[in-house]
């Protein structure tokens, strides 16, 4: 086998593969001797038919096909260990060159390398956002005019009223005919602002500004070319109203009784839980804005390699979310799509315009979870995964569930899922320590701490040492007193 690769510039390789010219041959015999071992051909035992009777009998193309198929099988991965290519996923046979000598040309996409460069050195200000209080006076208010009543009101319309009204269309010139549209107490509410939305068109309701019960208007509008009913385009329409009631929005007070309709225990616990929770939307806002400009200052200093397939299967794996999210709710493919405005191509391209600063993030935390020889937490991965099939079997009947937790093989791909997630989650933590200059001073702080371990540890070791030393030091003291003792009690023995 003579193999020559050629790498390409997006990270793919282009092996040619040439095998020596009896290999289709000898191939195309090894797959007759099969057959004839399935079949049954009078005069002869299974398996000993000559090649030429069973190639009438199944085909010459149907076994030159699956002789070339078997090769390819067979001499594949012998090409990429002989190459010394690490594939990020199967190859792609892109032509059969040749069938004497076989030839086979073929496009391998190549794992993904990433070099990180310097990134330990990245460092950015961390200055999350303070609250402004007028952002809690909003969400309360918001909840306000959410429990806002309409009332009957004696006086003119203002801004903020319902006015309900009597519509007949017309186009112009046939103010005698049939109306184009009609609608009887048709609720109009007056906004500050016109909008796209407004019945039967923008600006409408704010005509009813100073309106009163009783009162009658006769208006005119010319439709746009781009107006969402095909029949009004172009049409200038006079449409007559006739007011029949207005109503005022009663909006509650901001009392306890209100706060505790929210489930707060007054009003003072009411704002201090908004509070609460647009701080905490915030800081996620903004550490999600930060994680992303600490990655991306990252990704400046490194270089990453990656086959267009990477991509590709972010993409794959992001339009499935959607599909099963349109099966959730009981939508067609179709009707789905049509809800959302696009249509499969336009969505795959809105996908594969976010997948790809997605991918190159994801790759480079990667790659610091393996440099920094991060780990997973064992029980919350489990956990996650569990969580994982919860929600899944929540949308299946429960037969397919239990089905589904029965199956090994789906569970391990659960869980080594989640062990992802859980390790990007990790890596993720680490760069935010990283560039707010945490980890840095976490690390001193940790390698002080050894020093004064190893301190410690040497005054230990050394404290036997200096007591041996002391202990010599006083018995050579005691040994010429102990000498002089004894000779003072040999002078002082009296004599026979």
């Amino acid at each position: 086998m003579k193999v020559t690769t050629t790498i390409r510039e997006d990270h793919q390789a282009e092996l040619t593969l040439v095998l020596d010219s009896q290999e289709l041959e000898r191939a195309k015999r090894r797959v007759a001797r099969e057959y004839a071992r399935r079949m049954k051909i009078p005069g002869f035992r299974p398996g000993k038919a000559p090649y030429e009777l069973v190639a009438r009998r199944v085909g010459e193309e149907a076994i030159r096909e699956e002789a070339l198929e078997r090769l390819l099988d067979e001499y594949y991965p012998k090409a990429l260990k002989e190459a010394e290519i690490e594939p990020y996923g199967p190859g792609k046979l892109e032509e059969i060159v040749s069938e004497d000598p076989p030839t086979f040309k073929l496009l391998v996409p190549l794992a993904v390398d990433v070099e990180l460069g310097d990134y330990r050195s990245v460092r950015l200000p961390y200055e999350p956002p303070e609250l402004d209080e007028e952002e809690v006076d909003k969400v309360i208010e918001a909840y306000r005019q959410m429990f806002a009543v309409l009332e009957p009101v004696d006086r003119p319309a203002e801004v903020g009223d319902v006015v309900y009204v009597n519509v007949q269309a017309y186009e112009e010139g046939q103010e005698d005919g049939e109306p184009l549209f009609a609608d009887q107490n048709h609720p109009v509410l007056i906004e500050k602002e016109p909008h796209d939305g407004e019945w039967p068109y923008p600006g409408f309701p704010e005509e009813f500004v100073g309106a009163k019960a009783g009162d009658t208007k006769t208006l005119t509008y010319t439709y746009p070319d781009d107006e969402e009913d095909e029949t009004l385009w172009g049409k200038t329409v006079v449409v007559k109203a006739e007011v029949v009631e207005v109503k005022g929005r009663s909006v509650p007070e901001l009392d306890d009784d209100f706060a505790q309709q929210l489930g707060a225990q007054d009003a003072e616990d009411l704002r201090k839980g908004v509070r609460e929770s647009l701080a905490q939307q915030k800081q996620q806002t903004y550490d999600v804005e930060y994680l992303t400009s600490v990655l991306d200052e990252i990704i400046a200093q490194a270089t990453l390699k990656y086959p267009p397939q990477v991509v590709e299967d972010e993409v794959v794996n992001r339009l499935n979310e959607y599909l099963q999210e349109a099966q959730q709710r009981g939508l067609s493919w179709e009707d789905y799509l049509k809800e959302r405005g696009t249509d499969e191509e336009a969505l795959k391209a809105e996908i594969r315009e976010e997948a790809e600063p997605f991918v190159r993030r994801r790759l480079v935390l990667e790659a610091i979870a393996r440099e920094e020889n991060l780990e997973v937490d064992t029980d919350k991965v489990l956990d996650a995964a569990r969580n994982y099939l919860v929600q899944m079997a929540s949308s299946m009947e429960p037969k397919e569930a239990r089905k589904l937790g029965r199956d090994k093989a789906f569970i391990q791909d659960l869980v080594a899922a989640a062990a992802h997630d859980e390790l990007i989650g990790q890596a993720e933590a680490f760069v935010i320590s990283l560039a707010k200059g945490e980890l840095e001073a976490r690390e001193a702080a940790e390698e002080d701490e050894d020093s004064d371990e190893e301190g410690e540890k040497a005054e230990v070791a050394a404290a036997p040492e200096a007591q041996e030393g002391e202990t010599g030091a006083v018995e050579a003291e005691a040994a010429p007193a102990d000498e002089e003792a004894a000779e003072a009690a040999s002078t002082d023995e009296p004599e026979a």
